[in-house]
């Protein structure tokens, strides 16, 4: 099934490779490769980049395969749903993989550039909790207009595993996620209570501020980068991801808040 019901779809800035992913899907759908694999192929196709922009080599190349990534990141919850096999344990595994590279690409970027640990590490927390902000909203549309619910609101608890799934091993992904995501969660969750948006069982959360936020998807995020590689630009990372996206998510979630309570506001004059 698709993520979204057709008359929910948004413009998603984060999701451009989503028609390259649903055409190679079609294209591996007679073979025996699964979504799983295709995710192990991403953080491949990633580590290959990292290795490339550590060493300053080929950096068109290097922003190439970022890009190539996205696509392939996409292709494991296509090939997913194309077989109609959903799996907890291919979500936790992209998820904690992405992470992982994300950081690595930052760091690559940053050693070289003789860029302080700590505005790294810093950047690195902030480029992950921008991507939180924007899947935190996409799942809760999801559960809204009764879209694709292999994503939870709340992951604190385990899920319980599909026919195809080993226990064991969502168990470890699920904790080893809860430990690189958990605190992120929470964060999030906790910004967002009681708000109307985001809390409305009656109402999705309106397209034009999911486009709005897409900006915040880890495609659209990875591709900002691929561009600084290819412009020989690398140097604006920290600026962009640590000052101007981080301002622009502050404006962001003070809108959404204050939309929310005006929302809140307006009902209990109603009453």
């Amino acid at each position: 099934m698709p993520k979204l019901p057709p008359e929910h779809k948004f413009w998603d800035l984060s999701d451009y490779a989503r028609p390259g992913a649903i055409w190679l899907v079609k294209q591996l759908l007679p073979t025996s490769i699964g979504a799983i694999t295709l995710t192990w192929l991403f953080t491949a196709v990633g580590l290959v980049s990292v290795v490339l922009i550590f060493n300053r080599y080929a950096l068109t190349l290097a922003g190439s395969l970022l890009i190539l990534k996205s696509l392939l990141d996409a292709a494991d919850g296509e090939m997913a749903r194309a077989r109609n096999r959903p799996s907890h344990t291919g979500r936790y595994l992209d998820s904690i993989n992405d992470l992982i590279l994300n950081g690595l690409v930052l760091f690559s970027i940053g050693i070289p550039l003789m860029i302080p640990v700590w505005k790294i590490t810093l950047t690195w927390i902030s480029f992950q909790l921008q991507g939180t902000i924007f899947n935190y909203f996409y799942v809760i549309k999801r559960h809204q207009a009764s879209g694709d619910k292999t994503s939870r609101i709340s992951e604190v608890t385990s899920p319980v595993p599909y026919p195809q799934e080993n226990p064991r091993v969502l168990f470890m992904l699920h904790k080893l996620y809860l430990i690189f995501y958990g605190w992120q969660d929470w964060i999030i969750d906790t910004m967002f209570k009681g708000n109307q948006i985001t809390n409305s069982r009656s109402r999705p959360i309106p397209n034009w501020i999911m486009s709005l936020i897409s900006i915040f998807g880890l495609g659209f995020q990875l591709l900002i980068i691929a561009i600084l590689l290819c412009t020989n630009n690398l140097e604006l990372t920290f600026p962009i991801f640590l000052v101007v996206y981080n301002i622009i998510a502050a404006l962001v979630v003070f809108s959404v808040l204050i939309l929310g309570s005006k929302k809140l506001q307006k009902r209990a004059e109603r009453l």
